[in-house]
C-alpha cells in the first residue's frame, strides 16, 4: 500500500514537495530573522489600515456628501455641490429658499434640454463657449464704454475675490448663472424666429381701454364714459388698474395700438370680435374675476410688432412651455429633498453654504 501511494500521483507530489521528510531546525539567524519581518509585517498592515480608515473617513465626510443627488431631470442629475454653489451665487443662506433655488435649477435644465431638443441646428458651443461667457462676465463687470485693460483687470480681479470669499470661482460662476442665461437668451431668440418673425404683421387694435375693480364700478365707469366723460379723467380714478394706465392709451388723440397677446384673452376675445367704433359693456377678466374691460375699439389692423411688444410675447410663450413642461408625464423630474432623507440633505447643504473667513 505503501509502496503504491509513493508511486501515484500525489505520492510524487508529496516527494517534491518534502512534506513526507523531516524537517531541519531553524538556525537562530533564520528565526531572528523571521522575528523581523513579521514584525515590520505587521507595522505595515497597521499604518495601512490606519490610512485607510482616515480616508474612508474623508471620503464619508468630505467627499460623499457633495456628491449627493439632489435633483434629476430627464435622467440629467444634479449634486449637492450644484445646490450649495447654487444658493451661494444668490445669497440664499436659508432654507426657505430651497425650493426655489430647485425650481431654478428645474427651468435652467428644461431650457437647456428643450433648446436643444427642439433647434438642432443650435450651436450650443458657441451659446455657452468662453467667447459668450466671457462677455457676460464683462457685462457683469459693469464696466463704462471704452474702459482700459487695467479697469478690466482690476475689475474682474474683485469679482474673483468675491468669489472666493463666497467658496466660488469664476468656473463656478459660469456654470451656475452665466450659461443657464446664455441658453435662455439663445432660446428666446430661437422662438421668436419661429413663432414671432419681425417681418410678419399681427393682429392689432386700437383701443381706449379700462380694466376696473368691481363690476358695480365698471358699470358705472361705462355710464359716465358713455354720457360724455373725458377718457383721461375716467383713467385716473382709483378703480382703474395701473397695469392699464401703463400699457393702454392715456389720452384721446393718440391711442395705442395693442397687439393680440399682450393683454389676457379675455380682452383679445372681446376686443378683436367686438365692431369697430363700439364702446362694449363691462366684460370679466378671466385672469382677473374681479376687475372688469371697458373698451373703446377705434381701429383693427395687421401690423408689425413693437420690438416690446415682440419681447413680451416671446417670453409669455416661453413661459407657458415651461409651466406645461414641468407639469407634463413626458418629463420625470425628482426632486430628492422631498424624498426620505431629504430634510438630512437639506440640513447639510445649509450647513455648507456659508464660507467660514
Amino acid at each position: 500500500m505503501v509502496q503504491s501511494l509513493r508511486t501515484s500521483g500525489l505520492g510524487r507530489f508529496l516527494n517534491r514537495s518534502g512534506q513526507n521528510k523531516p524537517r531541519r531546525p531553524r538556525t537562530k539567524a533564520e528565526t531572528e530573522k523571521r522575528r523581523r519581518f513579521l514584525v515590520v509585517a505587521l507595522i505595515v498592515a497597521a499604518v495601512v489600515t490606519a490610512v485607510s480608515v482616515v480616508g474612508y473617513g474623508y471620503y464619508d465626510t468630505s467627499v460623499k456628501p457633495w456628491r449627493q443627488a439632489i435633483l434629476k431631470v430627464n435622467g440629467t442629475t444634479f449634486n449637492m455641490r450644484h445646490f450649495v454653489n447654487l444658493l451661494r451665487v444668490y445669497g440664499w443662506t436659508s432654507s426657505e429658499y430651497a425650493q426655489y433655488a430647485i425650481g431654478i435649477m428645474e427651468d435652467n435644465e428644461l431650457n437647456k434640454q428643450y433648446l436643444e431638443s427642439q433647434f438642432p441646428d443650435v450651436d450650443m458651443g458657441a451659446v455657452i463657449g468662453d467667447e459668450a461667457a466671457n462677455a457676460k462676465i464683462t457685462e457683469l463687470l459693469g464696466l463704462a464704454d471704452n474702459y482700459t485693460q487695467e479697469e478690466y483687470d482690476e475689475a474682474y480681479g474683485g469679482l474673483e475675490s468675491n468669489l472666493k470669499s463666497m467658496g466660488l470661482s469664476i468656473g463656478d460662476l459660469k456654470k451656475i448663472y452665466i450659461e443657464p442665461q446664455l441658453i435662455s437668451e439663445e432660446l428666446a431668440r430661437q422662438v421668436g424666429d419661429r413663432d414671432y418673425p419681425a417681418t410678419d404683421n399681427y393682429d392689432h387694435a386700437r383701443v381706449q381701454a379700462l380694466l376696473v375693480s368691481g363690476s358695480d364700478e365698471a358699470a358705472l365707469a361705462r355710464m359716465r364714459w358713455e354720457n360724455g366723460a373725458d377718457f383721461n379723467d375716467l383713467v385716473t380714478e382709483e378703480w382703474v388698474s395701473d397695469s392699464v394706465r401703463d400699457t393702454a392709451a392715456t389720452d384721446n388723440v393718440t391711442p395705442k395700438w395693442v397687439a393680440r397677446g399682450i393683454q389676457s384673452t379675455t380682452f383679445d376675445n372681446y376686443t378683436f370680435n367686438m365692431p369697430v367704433g363700439m364702446l362694449g359693456d363691462p366684460v370679466q377678466d378671466n385672469d382677473s374675476p374681479e376687475d372688469y374691460w371697458l373698451v373703446n375699439l377705434l381701429a383693427r389692423e395687421a401690423r408689425p410688432l413693437a420690438e416690446t411688444d415682440r419681447d413680451t410675447l416671446v417670453s409669455s410663450a416661453v413661459s407657458k412651455w415651461l409651466e406645461e413642461a414641468k407639469v407634463s408625464p413626458e418629463n420625470v423630474i425628482v426632486n430628492y429633498l422631498d424624498q426620505e432623507g431629504g430634510a438630512a440633505k437639506l440640513a447639510w447643504a445649509m450647513d455648507h453654504v456659508q464660507v467660514d473667513a
